[in-house]
């Protein structure tokens, strides 16, 4: 297990706390996963279960680079659903993983709570703070999909296949279903250099 070193700083001494790839390794045995693959396998479960497009399951590969960052380089450019996945996985919040591993992340309003494993499977995301009870009972939203958005999936969808999901299509109509007709995309081409522009944040 990686330790925080104790060293002699005249007169007196200090604790040198562990940052970065080692303050994750600490972190990681402390939680009871004695390696990277253990945590990786639970990434993929929670990202299973719990099915939250801001949690991103993540590999034994990716998992040992960020472990061996000694600079804070490559957790700083994980992609954000990384950061989140492993921060909720160590029992982070998002000011908990700044303060330890020195890389500020995006925050997830639940991270601070935890699941445990006989919870997981009944778990769901919850705002952080007080219990607010809802006014309202769920109801989805109803989403038209524009026609062009149609037309730019029949032409690029083989290259895409993710484009022809209705969870995909819904994401991307979705601002112009709330702002009205005249917002983001107008033709197939538009949709298009939309989807281009806005996929590593959508997938």
């Amino acid at each position: 297990m990686t330790a925080s070193v104790l060293v002699r700083v005249e007169p007196h001494w200090r604790v040198i706390v562990s940052r970065y790839g080692d303050a994750l390794i600490e972190r990681r045995e402390l939680r009871g996963f004695d390696s990277a693959s253990d945590l990786a396998k639970k990434s993929k479960e929670v990202a299973e279960q719990l099915n939250d497009p801001q949690l991103s399951a993540f590999s034994q590969q990716t998992l040992s680079r960020l472990e061996s960052d000694k600079t804070g380089e490559y957790i700083a450019n994980a992609r954000p659903r990384i950061q989140r996945m492993l921060s909720y996985l160590l029992g982070w919040s998002a000011e908990e993983f700044e303060a330890a591993v020195g890389i500020s992340i995006p925050a997830v309003s639940y991270l601070g709570s935890v699941p445990t494993e006989s919870t997981l499977e009944t778990y769901t995301p919850r705002r952080g703070g007080p219990p607010i009870p809802p006014v309202v009972s769920f109801r989805e939203t109803p989403i038209s999909i524009p026609n062009e958005l149609l037309e730019m999936v029949e032409k690029y969808g083989d290259t895409y296949p993710i484009l022809k999901t209705e969870r995909m299509q819904r994401m991307l109509a979705a601002p112009r279903a709330h702002g009205g007709l005249e917002v983001g995309p107008q033709t197939a081409d538009d949709w298009f250099e939309y989807w281009i522009a806005n996929k590593r944040f959508l997938t």
